[in-house]
């Protein structure tokens, strides 16, 4: 770890936890954390170049990832979440997705009154986006609109915080884009959980290298009170990640190849592995999924009542004594 990734501070300030390996191609990776503050990342931090390697070409760039009407799921599930910002921003008003894929959250808000944009940094995801919703998504950091002098409502960082090099710099930089009292909904996996810790390396949201960061709710809480932001809602049950979650970590543990099903529910062009998967092993997943999704039906609510979530969702309020 060097004082350029993540939270900034030097190498020897890490200590490692444990291994753990890419499930689709093998690689070995290690999960350090940084003993000043507790902030736990991937190391190595592949390159850019690199990291563009572990994402199949489809991963980001089609509207329906999932087989099985899953995304009518999503899109009921995303319309809890935007009248959640709405109550918190007064209204609608302009919104920034980043990292918003193929646009599908933003062309729901741009359909209830919301001036969206999208930033991306997957070129086909980006493409699909504007082919598919005419939608104005590009590849664009954060800074460059700061320095162009964009100011929004709201801003969404759904599930790309733990895709950062330098989540605190994004934040920071998001703060700047947001009026006084914009929302910024930001959701990552609980690297705190009770699923994390059990499942280890063979958590399903652990995900290296393409997850270069690893939140608890403390060490994010104190990245956005430090940036400007004042916590105000955090959901502790995000059901389209929190089952599977469950399913997925258990069959992991069991021994079956890591993140089976995950591929065999996603289309063929969205995979992680490349090939078929064999036909037993991939029957064997399908199968042990219907007992485990009834019995994450329950663990799920009992974690979220415990706010011990595999993942959380943040609504947080940027405040007027925004820290530089």
């Amino acid at each position: 770890m060097t004082a350029s990734t993540a939270c900034g501070h030097a190498r020897g300030e890490a200590e490692t936890l444990f291994e753990a390996r890419d499930p689709a191609t093998g690689d070995a990776f290690s999960i350090v954390q940084c003993r000043q503050c507790d902030l736990a990342q991937t190391a190595p931090a592949p390159s850019e170049q690199e990291l563009d390697g572990y994402y199949p070409q489809g991963y980001h760039s089609t509207t329906r990832r999932y087989r099985g009407g899953l995304d009518r799921v999503l899109t009921m599930v995303h319309r809890s979440r935007i009248r959640a910002i709405e109550r918190l921003a007064g209204g609608r008003g302009s919104v920034l997705d980043i990292g918003c894929g193929p646009g599908v959250l933003i062309n729901q808000m741009r359909s209830r009154g919301w001036r969206v944009r999208g930033t991306e940094r997957s070129p086909s995801a980006a493409q699909q986006a504007r082919n598919v919703f005419r939608l104005d998504v590009s590849a664009v950091d954060v800074d460059d609109l700061v320095a162009a002098g964009a100011n929004y409502d709201a801003v969404v960082l759904w599930h790309v915080a733990e895709h950062l090099r330098a989540p605190r710099e994004t934040i920071r930089g998001i703060a700047r884009l947001l009026r006084p009292g914009g929302v910024l909904l930001i959701a990552v996996p609980n690297f705190g959980s009770p699923e994390a810790r059990v499942g280890r390396a063979g958590w399903f949201h652990l995900d290296v290298p393409r997850h270069l960061v690893h939140f608890t709710p403390a060490t994010l809480t104190a990245i956005l009170k430090d940036s400007g932001f004042r916590t105000s809602k955090v959901s502790y049950l995000v059901p389209e990640y929190d089952l599977f979650s469950f399913v997925q970590t258990v069959e992991n543990r069991l021994g079956l190849p890591p993140n089976l099903l995950y591929d065999v529910l996603r289309r063929p062009e969205a995979r992680l592995r490349r090939g078929p998967s064999d036909r037993l092993q991939a029957g064997v997943a399908v199968g042990l999924a219907v007992p485990l999704t009834m019995a994450a039906v329950v663990v799920a609510p009992l974690a979220a009542a415990t706010r011990r979530s595999a993942t959380i969702a943040v609504y947080a309020v940027r405040t007027s004594d925004q820290r530089e």
